[in-house]
């Protein structure tokens, strides 16, 4: 054959050799390109399937829903020390003035009794059965250095301004202590005396002013210069509440919400 007709041969063959390696590489980019795009379709759905992030978020976020709010520290407080007390704070206070001759009550307040109480212990016993769940847990003789006992610290003034500090057991209703208040002065005692002459309204007025649409727990009373003070309890959020009442009419001047 000669050299000419084997050229004229050859390059019809190197054509379709070229043509049918392009055919080739086309076929093979698609099915990847195909693939590839299957691939990512099917991605999302296999990831939420497996327990992805699509899936631990939902089923993260359920519990967290569900979960009762997270108290702060002074509602987690009120929560342990409201329901563990048993004596309401008109009692507390009938006990605190009937032990100052002439005593008028100035300040009441519910706290725990000091760790030396001379009364906490057997009041701690016996107030044990009777608590709810929360309340005996945080009253239990158990927790931090001992048994822990509600209490009214209660100031009483005498008719010429003479303080009294009195400490009346929140379960028992005995009082644990009473001693006269050592910082007063003459000036102190005068002031205190001209302000309670100039009061009209009975704590137990101004308490009920306070707590004619809040039914909540009264847990402090304390006279100001022209008002009342009424710290009111919500127990199911363990909010408190103060109101000021005046001290010559029955009348709220002013109410705070403490959230905290």
């Amino acid at each position: 054959m000669s050299t000419s007709l084997r050229h004229r041969l050859r390059g019809p063959a190197v054509a379709c050799l070229a043509a049918s390696c392009a055919l080739l590489l086309a076929a093979c980019g698609s099915e990847q390109k195909e693939t590839t795009t299957t691939s990512a379709r099917i991605a999302p759905a296999q990831t939420t399937a497996t327990g992805g992030p699509t899936a631990t978020g939902s089923a993260s976020a359920s519990p967290s829903g569900s979960a009762s709010p997270r108290l702060t520290d002074d509602q987690a407080e009120r929560q342990r020390l409201v329901p563990a007390t048993k004596v309401t704070w008109d009692k507390a206070v009938q006990t605190a003035v009937a032990t100052v001759p002439q005593g008028k009550l100035v300040e009441t307040e519910l706290a725990w009794a000091p760790p030396n109480a001379t009364a906490s212990g057997s009041a701690t016993a016996s107030a044990s059965p009777s608590m709810s769940p929360g309340a005996s847990a945080s009253a239990s003789p158990s927790e931090g250095a001992g048994a822990r006992t509600p209490a009214w610290h209660t100031s009483v003034a005498t008719a010429d301004g003479t303080l009294h500090d009195v400490w009346v057991d929140g379960v028992s209703g005995k009082v644990i202590s009473d001693r006269p208040d050592a910082d007063q002065d003459a000036e102190d005692k005068q002031e205190l005396a001209d302000r309670l002459k100039r009061t009209t309204v009975t704590p137990e007025q101004a308490v009920q002013t306070a707590t004619q649409d809040d039914k909540g727990t009264v847990t402090a009373v304390e006279l100001d210069d022209d008002a009342w003070s009424v710290d009111v309890v919500d127990t199911s959020s363990w909010d408190k509440t103060t109101y000021e009442v005046s001290t010559t009419e029955r009348r709220v001047l002013r109410q705070e919400v403490d959230r905290d």
